[in-house]
């Protein structure tokens, strides 16, 4: 949930540690995207849709320009007097698929579990040397995967809090991760490259690396034969993506066409197509097959931090450093709703399982539900002390959890827009 988007960054050669810092502000996949941004796989489309919307959260943070910039670093200097919790930041938060449990990534380096019926910590998941970016269930809930700076994905066993394995390889920080449709893989992403791991086992398979710079999102295909991968950002290939072969790592196709970081990248719910969401302030629908670019979604003044398709691919959600989100009809690339009523950048933004509501999570402490069909605010979700970074539905579509950079998550309840438990 968790990272934003450069809006008119063009210097390549930015410091690492100014891109660092801020970093730490928010949150990095999903999502990546959201991105990112956004981002589980779940075991039928409806979950599909929200995983993609989970994968928005592990994209990673780009700069802004410099009225920006400092509103970042107002609101982080503002809420950091207002934690409620010592161990920092939720960078990310995930129901498991039964929608029993959700699943915290921490700034303290560890992730939690939490029973959502009473909002009690089940599990600690210690292991980490560095803070943890983003945490997932499985498909069948059994097992989540957790990322860190300290360059490691873990896997561990839910019903125990224990640790399987230790997902070592990446050479840098590491900030999304997803599960394939079946469970049997990973796909992680980070500074240096993605790589694909077996479950079962631990073991990298593949590492995925012709971006010459950070993987910003990674995600499967529904059928788990390929994943797509963008790139951009501090060192890396600028405006691209790429569809991978999971069966043997090869790169099959580049997706050009963006003129900024690409800082999201995820497949529709049939797998033949994709979307990308760039700095460049547009997001793009792609066919899977052959590569082509089929409509340029443009309309949006800022630069765009995620995009996820609806549960039956027929629309598109986009999230922007505009403050505003728009939803797009995909067969035609036409803008049906713009969502406006943020007052600060969106961190991303989530479909419910029906399609029928949008969730956005924005630098300005909230979160909004929104009807999809009328474009009216429907709830605008309050009680957050610091900017938020990421909000996704439940499997069910009646509860939503926010993570915030005020150290607490949040689940409330869709239908009345109350706060119903406070995870800290």
């Amino acid at each position: 949930m968790r990272q934003l988007p450069p809006e008119g960054r063009k210097r390549r050669g930015a410091p690492r540690e100014w891109f660092r810092t801020v970093r730490r502000l928010v949150a990095l996949a999903a999502i990546a995207l959201a991105v990112v941004i956004a981002v589980r796989v779940g075991e039928d489309v409806t979950s599909l849709g929200q995983s993609q919307a989970h994968a928005q959260a592990s994209v990673a943070l780009p700069a802004s320009s410099s009225t920006a910039r400092q509103l970042v670093s107002r609101e982080a200097a503002e809420s950091a007097l207002t934690r409620k919790a010592a161990r920092g930041p939720v960078h990310s938060a995930a129901f498991s698929p039964n929608g029993k449990l959700v699943v915290t990534a921490n700034e303290d380096g560890t992730a939690r579990v939490w029973d959502v019926a009473s909002g009690r910590s089940l599990h600690t998941l210690k292991g980490h040397t560095g803070r943890v970016q983003s945490a997932v269930f499985s498909p069948n809930g059994k097992l989540v995967v957790s990322v860190s700076i300290d360059q490691t994905a873990r896997l561990w066993d839910v019903a125990s809090g224990r640790s399987l394995h230790t997902l070592k390889g990446h050479t840098e920080w590491v900030f999304g991760a997803m599960f394939s449709r079946d469970g049997k893989l990973v796909v992680t992403n980070g500074f240096d490259s993605a790589r694909v791991w077996a479950v079962a086992s631990g073991r990298g398979l593949h590492t995925l690396n012709p971006h010459a710079g950070q993987v910003n999102t990674a995600a499967f295909s529904p059928d788990g034969k390929l994943v797509v991968t963008s790139s951009g950002g501090v060192g890396g290939d600028v405006g691209t993506a790429r569809v991978w072969d999971v069966t043997s790592g090869r790169s099959l196709r580049t997706l050009k066409g963006h003129t900024d970081s690409v800082w999201t990248a995820v497949f529709s719910p049939d797998g033949k197509l994709i979307v990308t969401a760039s700095g460049d302030g547009t997001a793009r629908v792609w066919e899977v097959v052959g590569g082509r670019s089929l409509h340029t979604l443009t309309g949006h003044t800022g630069s765009l931090f995620g995009a996820a398709f609806s549960p039956d691919g027929k629309l598109i959600v986009t999230s922007s450093w505009d403050g505003t989100a728009r939803v797009w009809d995909v067969a035609s690339g036409r803008s049906l709703q713009t969502l406006e009523g943020h007052t600060g950048p969106l961190f991303g933004a989530a479909f419910s399982p029906d399609g029928k509501l949008v969730v956005t999570a924005s630098i300005d402490k909230t979160a909004r539900v929104w009807d999809v069909d009328t474009g009216r605010s429907l709830h605008t979700l309050t009680g957050h002390t610091g900017f938020l970074l990421g909000a996704v539905f439940s499997p069910n579509g009646k509860l939503v959890v926010t993570a915030s950079e005020d150290g607490t998550a949040r689940i409330w309840d869709v239908a009345s827009g109350r706060s119903l438990r406070t995870l800290s």
